[in-house]
């Protein structure tokens, strides 16, 4: 079950958060290594009421962010956006239990998204050396757009990508 993220599920999400750290690091690409996402992720996402999670019997195993817009996809580079961007969601902070990874939850997000928000398009980005989800983006309809530049992370290319309703 999909939800709102609320201050009850702060322990649990930064579990989530420390879990997927480790699974990047394993495949050394450095996204997440900086100390993003923490405490500061989460009570910013929450108090913009942008936190989602995913709940199997009671568990949190899964987390998103939902932004109705995303400054550093203003420019993109070495490509285009498939839509104008008048009315897309942008996605981060996607994450999932490492022993949850696989059951398609993240595709579950997907659907949320569309069903429950007035938007065209979804865009997310991530590290070009993040081939579990570049791969996993593929696989869910995603097609591959161009480079874009976060103003907040050392290493700062992303490769972004979107997907249309």
């Amino acid at each position: 079950m999909i939800r709102k993220g609320t201050i009850k599920d702060q322990n649990d999400i930064l579990s989530i958060y420390d879990d997927a750290k480790a699974f990047i690091r394993s495949y050394n690409s450095p996204q997440w290594q900086d100390g993003y996402p923490n405490i500061n992720t989460f009570n910013d996402d929450l108090k913009n009421n942008r936190l989602y999670v995913y709940e199997i019997d009671g568990k949190v195993v899964a987390c998103a962010s939902f932004y109705n817009y995303e400054k550093d996809y203003e420019e993109i580079f070495d490509g285009n956006w498939l839509t104008d961007g008048s009315s897309y969601m942008a996605v981060h902070t996607i994450a999932t239990l490492n022993s949850y990874r696989g059951k398609g939850i993240v595709k579950q997000f997907f659907t949320y998204l569309f069903q429950n928000f007035d938007a065209s398009s979804i865009r997310i980005d991530t590290h070009e050396l993040n081939t579990p989800m570049i791969k996993m983006l593929t696989k869910n309809g995603f097609q591959y757009c161009g480079i874009v530049y976060l103003g907040e992370h050392k290493d700062k290319k992303r490769l972004a990508f979107e997907r249309l309703k």
